[in-house]
């Protein structure tokens, strides 16, 4: 006659369920822990001050690719986007947009290859750059622009 199969098995196999249970329990359990904690983590996080810019957005402005050829003989093209204070200086770039661009090029014009592939060339360049145009719009009466970002920039030597 066959054996009939003890209790003792079930008893194992339920325990083990009951464990694979509660472990997948907890591991959920952990995550939705972790999940909230990094949640509120962020929640209180505060932007510095020094971050947040102050008034609208500029208003980008494109001039094109500049060429001009520096005081040490190096051709250089730039790209670079300048950024008025509002639509209406924007505008008021927009339709100057000649004079400015030959502004760009005094500003390259005025720098040599070592000072434009120094660590701040790039820099100082936007610098120069933003200074020499806000002097000319100034004296057209238009308001200065806030920035001037250099996009790309390549040059070679003759």
């Amino acid at each position: 006659m066959p054996k009939k199969p003890t209790a003792k098995p079930r008893a194992s196999a339920a325990s083990t369920d009951t464990s694979r249970s509660l472990y997948t329990i907890a591991v959920i359990t952990a995550l939705i822990g972790v999940i909230v904690g990094v949640c509120a983590g962020v929640s209180t996080l505060q932007t510095p001050h020094a971050l947040v810019r102050s008034g609208p957005a500029p208003q980008w402005v494109t001039p094109g690719e500049v060429r001009a050829t520096t005081r040490d003989g190096t051709i250089v093209k730039v790209r670079v986007a300048l950024g008025a204070p509002d639509a209406s200086s924007r505008s008021a770039v927009e339709r100057r947009m000649e004079q400015v661009g030959l502004v760009l090029e005094l500003s390259v014009g005025a720098q040599s290859r070592g000072e434009l592939i120094a660590a701040d060339g790039i820099a100082h360049l936007a610098t120069d750059m933003k200074q020499r145009v806000n002097a000319y719009l100034r004296s057209e009466g238009i308001d200065p622009l806030r920035s001037v970002a250099i996009q790309d920039l390549w040059y070679t030597q003759r």
